[in-house]
């Protein structure tokens, strides 16, 4: 660890030597390791001043600060960034297990990034700030259940649609009607206070693209078919991974650089792509700030960005996708890519986090207990 790694309070090197010659106490580094240096003769105990005495740090507790400083430096100094997963629920021989799909797992560790897996329980809402500490780097929220009405998906008012159909749309999609409040938290605490309040890396596949859109303040669509009367097919239960329907991509976007091939090979302003889904909701109105990539061919937004946040070298990604690119690799390029760039703009947030790190003293009063350490 080099010596300018961490630049440990001045503050503090200042109040050890001013109390007393026995420790200057100050924090150096030779080679990797933290080394405390003495001088001066020692004072007995007995000739010290009421303050020496209450002031003289003791050796053990040089030690456990340097230790506490050293591991918080290397736990924050680590490049490789923690992306954020919630995990969903499964009824399996009558009780509920939790998991996570593997494809989105191993498209962020072949990148570079390690997956931090949160288990979608009530208790974990409580919890949630322990399973933080690390930093967030990045969100991934993928498919899942409908959200719930406490979040307003639909806007304010009634959905626009029969008892009748509504029951019918509940019978069709069981699994998804259901909903999960738990999980609804936990994503939605992390979009807002972290996402959107500190810039933090999201990728929205699915059920994750419409919980950005209304967190921004967009509105979901019940149940597409139901509403618009749409004949697209955008979800086939007898062939959840086979199935594709055709979208067309806008030029300009961060879609169109990731399926530049397309747009070579096709030679025109917009690309169509087949694309993989399984979902019955969609978005109605896009939130202000988010700028559609793509559409399916009955007009319904399949992918959008946020504007001001798309620079993933600079730690900028805030992208939606209502279909499965980690389903679709086989198919295309550019689905290996929508992960790679996320784990960069994650990277590239840990390491501009990291220059503003903060380290912790405990011990110490309240002015000198957080010290800011540069890299």
């Amino acid at each position: 660890m080099s010596s300018t790694l961490c630049k440990v309070s001045r503050s503090i090197l200042a109040k050890s030597r001013s109390v007393t010659p026995l420790a200057t106490a100050g924090f150096t580094s030779h080679g990797s390791k933290f080394s405390a240096l003495t001088s001066g003769p020692r004072v007995p105990l007995g000739h010290r001043s009421h303050s020496q005495s209450e002031m003289t740090l003791p050796f053990q507790t040089i030690q456990k600060h340097r230790h506490i400083v050293q591991q918080q430096h290397e736990e924050a100094h680590c490049p490789m960034p923690r992306i954020l997963i919630v995990s969903r629920r499964h009824l399996r021989k009558g009780k509920y297990v939790d998991f996570v799909g593997e494809y989105h797992i191993d498209l962020v560790q072949e990148n570079g990034g390690v997956p931090i897996l949160l288990p979608r329980t009530m208790k974990t809402t409580e919890q949630l700030e322990a399973y933080l500490l690390g930093g967030v780097d990045g969100v991934l929220v993928m498919e899942g259940n409908d959200l719930g009405s406490a979040y307003h998906p639909y806007g304010y008012g009634d959905v626009a649609i029969s008892e009748d159909v509504l029951t019918q749309v509940q019978a069709k999609h069981t699994g998804d009607v259901e909903i999960d409040d738990a999980k609804d938290s936990i994503e939605m605490t992390l979009i807002t206070n972290h996402v959107l309040k500190h810039g933090v890396p999201y990728l929205g596949l699915c059920r994750g693209s419409q919980l950005f859109n209304v967190a921004m303040g967009g509105t979901l669509f019940f149940d597409v078919t139901a509403e618009t009367g749409s004949t697209v097919k955008h979800i086939d239960y007898d062939n959840y991974d086979g199935h594709r329907h055709a979208i067309t991509v806008l030029p300009k976007t961060p879609l169109a650089g990731w399926f530049h091939e397309e747009f070579a090979q096709q030679d025109s302003a917009s690309v169509r792509l087949d694309v993989n889904s399984y979902h019955h909701q969609g978005i109605k109105t896009l939130a202000p700030g988010l700028k559609p990539m793509c559409y399916s061919l009955d007009g319904l937004i399949e992918g959008f960005y946020h504007a001001n946040h798309f620079d993933p070298r600079n730690g900028k990604y805030h992208i939606g996708l209502q279909w499965h690119p980690e389903r679709m690799l086989g198919d295309y390029a550019g689905c290996r890519r929508v992960y790679q760039d996320f784990v960069t703009a994650a990277t590239a947030h840990r390491a501009i986090s990291n220059r503003h790190a903060t380290v912790s003293m405990p011990g110490w009063g309240a002015k000198d207990m957080k010290q800011t350490v540069h890299f």
